[in-house]
Protein backbone atom coordinates (compact mmCIF):
# COMPACT_ATOMS: atom_id res chain seq x y z
CA UNK A 1 0.00 0.00 0.00
CA UNK A 2 1.35 3.38 -0.97
CA UNK A 3 1.19 6.26 1.42
CA UNK A 4 0.48 9.87 0.70
CA UNK A 5 3.59 11.98 0.80
CA UNK A 6 3.39 14.99 3.07
CA UNK A 7 5.40 17.86 1.67
CA UNK A 8 7.98 18.93 4.20
CA UNK A 9 10.42 20.56 1.85
CA UNK A 10 12.36 19.50 -1.20
CA UNK A 11 13.91 16.07 -1.26
CA UNK A 12 15.91 15.62 -4.43
CA UNK A 13 18.12 12.71 -5.21
CA UNK A 14 20.01 11.99 -8.35
CA UNK A 15 21.24 8.74 -9.76
CA UNK A 16 23.04 7.88 -12.95
CA UNK A 17 22.13 4.69 -13.48
CA UNK A 18 -6.24 8.71 -13.42
CA UNK A 19 -8.11 6.37 -13.09
CA UNK A 20 -10.15 5.07 -16.03
CA UNK A 21 -7.19 4.45 -18.30
CA UNK A 22 -7.51 2.40 -21.44
CA UNK A 23 -4.90 0.11 -22.96
CA UNK A 24 -1.75 1.77 -24.24
CA UNK A 25 -1.31 5.52 -23.94
CA UNK A 26 -4.05 8.09 -23.89
CA UNK A 27 -3.15 11.75 -24.19
CA UNK A 28 -4.50 13.87 -21.37
CA UNK A 29 -4.33 17.58 -20.79
CA UNK A 30 -1.74 19.29 -22.96
CA UNK A 31 0.27 16.33 -24.14
CA UNK A 32 0.52 14.43 -20.87
CA UNK A 33 0.10 10.73 -21.52
CA UNK A 34 -1.44 8.29 -19.08
CA UNK A 35 0.60 5.09 -19.06
CA UNK A 36 -1.42 1.90 -19.00
CA UNK A 37 1.24 -0.77 -19.51
CA UNK A 38 4.75 -1.50 -18.34
CA UNK A 39 5.79 -2.06 -21.95
CA UNK A 40 4.68 1.45 -22.97
CA UNK A 41 6.48 2.95 -19.98
CA UNK A 42 9.69 1.12 -20.87
CA UNK A 43 9.43 2.17 -24.51
CA UNK A 44 8.82 5.82 -23.65
CA UNK A 45 11.64 6.04 -21.12
CA UNK A 46 14.17 4.08 -23.19
CA UNK A 47 17.28 5.55 -24.77
CA UNK A 48 16.88 7.58 -27.92
CA UNK A 49 14.11 10.00 -27.01
CA UNK A 50 13.77 13.23 -25.08
CA UNK A 51 13.93 13.31 -21.28
CA UNK A 52 10.75 12.03 -19.69
CA UNK A 53 9.12 13.43 -16.57
CA UNK A 54 7.14 10.64 -14.90
CA UNK A 55 4.40 11.80 -12.52
CA UNK A 56 3.29 9.05 -10.10
CA UNK A 57 -0.17 9.82 -8.78
CA UNK A 58 -3.39 8.30 -7.42
CA UNK A 59 -7.02 9.43 -7.57
CA UNK A 60 -7.35 9.31 -3.76
CA UNK A 61 -4.25 11.46 -3.18
CA UNK A 62 -5.14 15.06 -2.26
CA UNK A 63 -1.64 16.48 -2.84
CA UNK A 64 -1.55 14.73 -6.24
CA UNK A 65 -4.79 16.46 -7.23
CA UNK A 66 -3.41 19.78 -6.01
CA UNK A 67 -0.21 19.51 -8.05
CA UNK A 68 -1.93 18.16 -11.21
CA UNK A 69 -2.88 21.60 -12.64
CA UNK A 70 0.74 22.69 -12.24
CA UNK A 71 1.90 19.62 -14.18
CA UNK A 72 -0.63 20.49 -16.90
CA UNK A 73 0.89 23.99 -17.00
CA UNK A 74 4.42 22.57 -17.25
CA UNK A 75 3.23 20.35 -20.07
CA UNK A 76 1.69 23.30 -21.91
CA UNK A 77 4.95 25.25 -21.66
CA UNK A 78 7.60 22.58 -22.12
CA UNK A 79 6.33 19.34 -23.58
CA UNK A 80 7.23 18.60 -27.15
CA UNK A 81 10.45 17.81 -28.94
CA UNK A 82 12.57 18.37 -25.80
CA UNK A 83 10.45 16.84 -23.02
CA UNK A 84 7.85 14.11 -22.61
CA UNK A 85 5.50 13.90 -19.62
CA UNK A 86 3.89 10.70 -18.40
CA UNK A 87 1.25 10.24 -15.71
CA UNK A 88 1.26 6.90 -13.89
CA UNK A 89 -1.70 5.93 -11.70
CA UNK A 90 -0.06 3.84 -8.98
CA UNK A 91 -3.31 1.99 -8.25
CA UNK A 92 -3.74 0.87 -11.87
CA UNK A 93 0.00 0.33 -12.40
CA UNK A 94 0.97 -1.05 -8.98
CA UNK A 95 3.57 -3.48 -10.40
CA UNK A 96 5.32 -0.68 -12.29
CA UNK A 97 5.23 1.57 -9.22
CA UNK A 98 6.78 -1.20 -7.14
CA UNK A 99 9.46 -1.90 -9.79
CA UNK A 100 10.35 1.81 -9.83
CA UNK A 101 10.57 1.93 -6.04
CA UNK A 102 7.65 4.32 -5.60
CA UNK A 103 6.58 4.23 -1.96
CA UNK A 104 4.63 7.50 -1.69
CA UNK A 105 2.76 9.84 -4.00
CA UNK A 106 3.03 12.34 -5.54
CA UNK A 107 6.48 11.52 -6.77
CA UNK A 108 8.35 12.50 -9.91
CA UNK A 109 11.22 10.95 -11.82
CA UNK A 110 13.17 12.28 -14.78
CA UNK A 111 14.27 9.52 -17.14
CA UNK A 112 17.03 10.02 -19.67
CA UNK A 113 18.55 7.44 -22.00
CA UNK A 114 16.76 4.63 -20.17
CA UNK A 115 17.90 5.68 -16.66
CA UNK A 116 16.39 7.63 -13.79
CA UNK A 117 18.56 10.73 -13.52
CA UNK A 118 16.56 12.67 -10.94
CA UNK A 119 13.86 11.96 -8.36
CA UNK A 120 11.66 14.59 -6.73
CA UNK A 121 9.42 13.93 -3.75
CA UNK A 122 7.97 16.17 -1.10
CA UNK A 123 8.59 19.30 -3.12
CA UNK A 124 6.38 21.99 -4.56
CA UNK A 125 5.48 22.55 -8.19
CA UNK A 126 8.25 25.13 -8.58
CA UNK A 127 10.92 22.47 -8.05
CA UNK A 128 9.23 20.16 -10.56
CA UNK A 129 8.99 23.00 -13.10
CA UNK A 130 12.66 23.87 -12.58
CA UNK A 131 13.76 20.25 -13.07
CA UNK A 132 11.59 19.85 -16.18
CA UNK A 133 12.89 23.12 -17.70
CA UNK A 134 16.50 22.22 -16.90
CA UNK A 135 16.30 18.76 -18.48
CA UNK A 136 14.43 20.09 -21.54
CA UNK A 137 17.05 22.83 -22.02
CA UNK A 138 19.92 20.35 -21.65
CA UNK A 139 18.34 18.10 -24.27
CA UNK A 140 17.71 21.06 -26.62
CA UNK A 141 21.36 22.09 -26.27
CA UNK A 142 22.51 18.55 -27.00
CA UNK A 143 20.34 18.45 -30.16
CA UNK A 144 21.65 21.85 -31.26
CA UNK A 145 25.26 20.70 -30.91
CA UNK A 146 24.44 17.50 -32.78
CA UNK A 147 22.87 19.47 -35.66
CA UNK A 148 25.91 21.79 -35.87
CA UNK A 149 28.25 18.89 -36.57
Amino acid sequence: MLRRLVASGPLRTSSSSSSGMSRGLRPRGRGISDVASTEEFQRLTAAGGPPTLAFYTAPWCGPCQEVAPHIDDISGRLEGRHLRILRIDVDAMHNLAREQGIKAVPQFEVHREGHVVERLAGCGPEAVAEAAARHAADYAEMLKKKEER
